[in-house]
């Protein structure tokens, strides 16, 4: 098989929904319940008369934990579907005789947080990487921490997370970078993320290489 016809198979995998609707679908799912476990939350605290945050109860403090982790869980789904992209781009770019950055492509035709100038897809990559390796850090997240600790640091930063947060606060931090102020909720991240993402990289891998429909 030649190249160009490995590259059009690639492209029309990236506008494959039956090919990205198992792991889209799992996200969306754990997205909903990520958002009925806020809910619930949110309920408690209602019914508690909104209190300010030292005067939570135990149970509303254990019910915003719960929040954090599903909401770290999802972002990690989310990351799946971004290196999966990744790297098929990459093979695309690679039969080409050409290269490009994780960094750049994860930029490439990707929506923007406005006020960061970040892509939606790096906040997202940089959210999961902030809760799986978030133990590795230091507590006040300086001092003693390599390269690629510090861009992850650096990033989540500009959008609003700090050591001194819960992981709730942090990871929300995050959503709120990609959703906005609409109401949009957890449960549009894929779409935000990953797929229009994918389908506007597959239009300019189109024009880039001149491929048509069919080999």
């Amino acid at each position: 098989m030649d190249a160009r016809t490995q590259t059009l198979r690639l492209v029309q995998r990236l506008e494959d929904l039956l090919d990205q609707f198992p792991l889209s679908s799992v996200i969306r799912s754990h997205a909903e319940l990520t958002e009925e476990a806020l809910d619930d939350w949110s309920e408690r605290l209602r019914d508690l008369g909104n209190p300010a945050r030292k005067y939570w109860d135990h149970p509303s403090e254990l019910m915003y934990d719960k929040a954090g982790v599903l909401l770290g869980a999802m972002f990690v789904l989310i990351q799946a579907a971004i290196t999966e992209t990744v790297s098929i781009v990459n093979r695309i770019y690679h039969l080409n005789g050409q290269t490009i950055r994780k960094n750049a492509l994860m930029s490439l035709d990707a929506e923007r947080n406005l006020k960061t100038g970040l892509s939606y897809v790096a906040i997202a990559n940089g959210a999961a990487n902030f809760y799986k390796h978030r133990f590795e850090w230091p507590g006040d997240w300086h001092g003693s921490v390599t390269r690629q600790q510090v861009d992850t640091i650096s990033l989540v930063r500009t959008v609003g997370m700090s050591p001194e947060q819960d992981l709730a606060d942090n990871l929300l931090s995050a959503v709120h970078a990609i959703t906005g102020t609409s109401d949009r909720t957890p449960k549009d991240l894929p779409d935000l993320v990953v797929g229009k993402w994918r389908e506007r990289l597959a239009l300019s891998l189109r024009i880039q290489f001149g491929l048509t429909q069919y080999p």
